[in-house]
Order: C-alpha cells, then structure tokens, then sequence
C-alpha cells in the first residue's frame, strides 16, 4: 500500500477555525501523512494535533517556529507507517517511515 502525502504551506494554525478548516480538507484527502509549513506555532501539543487529525492513532514531530515565521509538524497516521527516525534541523523537519504493511521503508 502507498501512502497518501500532503504537503501544504498553510500560515498561521493558531486560530481554532483555521484549524477545523485543515482538519476538514485532511480528513476528506484521507491523508496518511501530511506536512505542514509555516505554522507559526511554538508548540504542538496532542491538543493541536487533535485539532487537526480525526482519530487517535495519530503521531507527530515538529519544529517550533522563530519569531513570527516558520514552524514546521509532520502527522502520520501510525496504522499506515511507523517511524524509523526523525531529525529536527533549525529549518527543517526530516522523518524516515515503514510501511506497516509491508515493513516498505
């Protein structure tokens, strides 16, 4: 199976309707992971990402923002892929993934 990515650039997760707008396009995409840019978020707590994911079998890395730009959260559904590795650089985020599937990396 091959998972669905997104990957959006989408300012400023800090208001709760913009929030519900993502969760609704994600959850129609049916996204197995996804990625988003420039969130300008210092924190991404399980409270965030619950904003943005439906289910609970969601897991998350992220890169807080600098300032009032930046921010960077990759989600992913841990039914569809594991994570091998992650790493959190100052201006990127990088996750390695198995497939659960088929143990695909």
């Amino acid at each position: 199976m091959k998972p669905k990515i997104v990957s959006w650039n989408v300012p400023g997760l800090n208001e709760a309707n913009k929030r519900l707008r993502v969760r609704n396009l994600l959850w129609e995409w049916k996204a197995d992971i996804v990625c988003l840019q420039e969130t300008k978020l210092k924190l991404i707590d399980r409270k965030i990402v619950r904003s943005l994911w439906r289910g609970s079998h969601v897991d998350w890395s992220f890169l807080a923002s600098n300032g009032a730009s930046g921010g960077v959260v990759v989600m992913w559904d841990r039914r569809v892929v594991e994570k091998v590795e992650d790493c959190i650089g100052q201006y990127s985020v990088a996750c390695s993934f198995k497939c659960v599937s088929d143990n695909f990396l």
